[in-house]
């Protein structure tokens, strides 16, 4: 205990100040221009407390990547499984809205997970391809099963996914920075065509 509080409570909390920290001023100042004591700034800590967390910046920024990318992958992940029985465009919908919505609505992970990460460095560089495999293992199979029951033709479903994603990452990220933004469903309903283009051709 140390002020009425458990120790690991503690430990937590003071993490989850530097994740957050990290989330502002990576998408504020860039993660390349960014530094150890502007987060601690930030987060109103020291930087031997943000060592006794993390090993420096790169493992911060991994971090939080990886808690943006599974939150917006599950999302998805749930809106597939829940409109799996019904028509391709409605599935397409669904899954689109949900991983805006995980994503998009806050600039910040919009712009760490679609933009700092990429030339980050190695380590992060592997990491983010490793990403980028599962999601179009996610995207190629549920095309595939809709292939499956011939709602659309079958074809090389991996390299489509893989062009779908750089499209959808360019426009939400694009979206997630305007100001002001135009409505969700707008960008929504471009998404929606330009996928569906590149799964039905």
């Amino acid at each position: 205990m140390y002020a009425g509080q458990p120790v690991e409570d503690r430990q937590r909390q003071r993490r989850a100040r530097f994740l957050e920290s990290g989330l502002t001023v990576f998408a504020r100042d860039g993660y390349a221009n960014s530094s150890v004591g502007a987060i601690c700034k930030d987060a109103g800590l020291s930087s031997r407390q943000f060592y006794e967390e993390f090993t420096g910046r790169e493992s911060l920024l991994l971090e939080l990547y990886e808690q943006i990318d599974r939150a917006s992958r599950e999302s998805v992940s749930q809106a597939l499984a829940a409109h799996a029985d019904s028509a391709t465009v409605e599935t397409i919908d669904a899954a689109v809205r949900a991983y805006i919505e995980s994503i998009g609505q806050d600039p910040r992970k919009a712009r760490v997970a679609l933009v700092e990460v990429v030339g980050a460095g190695p380590k992060v560089e592997k990491f983010r391809l490793e990403l980028r495999r599962a999601w179009g293992a996610l995207l190629a199979g549920a095309a595939e099963d809709a292939a499956r029951h011939g709602e659309i033709p079958s074809g090389d479903y991996e390299m489509r996914s893989l062009a779908i994603i750089g499209a959808v990452n360019y426009v939400v990220d694009a979206w997630s920075g305007s100001d002001p933004r135009p409505p969700l469903s707008d960008v929504a309903q471009v998404l929606r065509r330009v996928i569906i283009g590149a799964v039905s051709a």
